[in-house]
């Protein structure tokens, strides 16, 4: 044989990736062949007969099915989106367009339908929307697990995960996009990095949610180490700062805080962090520093313009009841009425307004106004007719129990007062 001959069948071999011994790749006389046609099967000699790779009727074929796609885009979201998108896709299937389109067409399908189901589930939590998407996604992987969307898809699998609560599934899909990357360095490089970054910021997020604040704490600074010139990293340094308060000393905490309002001082964190210092302050016994921050925290909420006021009131709720509470237990009650009484007129939701009243009307019994007492503990049982009412609630239904039961004992003292001034013995 010649060594022309030789040539052509090993070419031919690599080509479809045969696994014949080398003995009957000698004695084959096949001619070359066509469009992937396998030897083994029998394969049609073709000198005499070449085809283009590309004619125009294919050309239009591959046009028609990609507008069909593009039409799809302005229809999305209307009732009949999902009817239109099966139309097209088996409208494009079983045409004459050109196999990279069509396999493009399948990949794009998978993960459309599987974000129509994430969209559907925000309507319908409990269908088994998120569980579709996530058997889809599962799909694209299996069949294409060399596409470079896989590490993407990955990381969807692992927020869905998540969403579901399964987190240490999730964890595990989010270290599989970090050993997934790396192939794709060599033709996106920024593209690669910032998946990584996603998923390390995912597990971190995930390692806190289930209570794992050291390893946090640990996966954050390694974000931060990357010194990546497109992440902002004052969100990754405020999610480390609630870590490192859960899982490390006040005065680690209060060192923390203490450089991120140096670092970010137009932060729109500044009353979150100012908060956690304070706290820290006073787990160490540094009264006077603590209420510095707290001071300071009201005082940015009050100079902030109009839309960070309006985000930040909640801190301002949350530090007049944590200062309430502090007065309530060192037995300052006024200062805690007070504090009380602004909070619970000061706030409309119903749930926090009832805990509110009930530390006011505790506060009123230790001064002995057992008269106002009774008035707020009663007010207390009135919301129960509000609508906005959860009646659900365990806990709301609980704190309606105390007050009630706070009104039996405040009203058998008065009798008990009553019946003792009224006795033979009375003056």
């Amino acid at each position: 044989m010649s060594s022309s001959r030789v040539l052509l069948v090993l070419l031919v071999g690599l080509a479809l990736r045969a696994e014949t011994p080398p003995e009957s790749a000698q004695k084959t006389n096949a001619a070359p062949v066509e469009f992937g046609l396998d030897p083994r099967l029998g394969a049609l000699p073709t000198e005499n007969l070449k085809f283009k790779p590309r004619t125009e009727y294919i050309e239009g074929q591959n046009k028609r099915a990609t507008a069909k796609l593009k039409g799809l885009k302005a229809i999305r979201g209307a009732t009949n989106y999902l009817e239109e998108l099966s139309k097209s896709v088996e409208s494009i299937l079983n045409s004459d367009a050109s196999e990279n389109l069509k396999e493009q067409t399948r990949k794009l399908t998978l993960l459309e339908l599987a974000h129509l189901r994430e969209e559907a589930a925000v309507q319908d939590p409990d269908g088994g929307h998120l569980e579709r998407a996530l058997q889809l996604l599962a799909e694209f992987v299996e069949r294409y697990p060399r596409d470079p969307a896989v590490p993407e898809v990955l990381l969807r699998q692992g927020h869905l995960l998540r969403q579901l609560g399964l987190r240490d599934e999730a964890i595990e899909k989010f270290y599989l996009v970090l050993r997934s990357v790396p192939r794709l360095e060599g033709s996106n490089l920024a593209y690669s990095r910032r998946l990584v970054l996603m998923a390390q910021s995912a597990i971190a997020d995930t390692m806190a949610e289930v209570g794992r604040h050291e390893e946090a704490v640990d996966l954050y600074g390694r974000i931060l180490q990357s010194r990546s010139e497109e992440l902002e990293t004052e969100v990754v340094r405020v999610k480390q700062l609630r870590s490192v308060q859960a899982s490390s000393k006040a005065i680690v905490t209060e060192s923390h805080a203490r450089r991120f309002l140096e670092d970010f001082p137009e932060s729109e964190f500044i009353p979150e962090v100012r908060h956690i210092l304070g706290n820290a302050y006073r787990q160490q016994g540094n009264r006077s520093a603590a209420m510095e921050q707290y001071q300071l925290l009201l005082e940015a909420i009050e100079l902030a313009p109009e839309n960070r006021r309006q985000h930040w009131h909640r801190w301002k709720l949350k530090v007049g009841n944590d200062l309430a509470n502090h007065f309530f237990l060192e037995g300052d009650t006024p200062a805690a009425l007070a504090l009380y009484r602004a909070l619970s007129t000061s706030h409309e939701d119903v749930r926090n307004r009832q805990t509110f009243l009930y530390q006011v009307g505790l506060c009123e019994e230790r001064l002995g106004h057992a008269d106002a007492a009774l008035k707020t503990y009663t007010d207390i049982l009135a919301l129960k007719d509000n609508p906005s009412f959860p009646t659900n609630s365990a806990s709301l239904n609980l704190l309606q129990n105390m007050a009630s039961l706070r009104i039996a004992v405040l009203k058998s003292e008065a009798e008990a007062r009553k019946a003792k001034g009224s006795g033979p013995n009375a003056p």
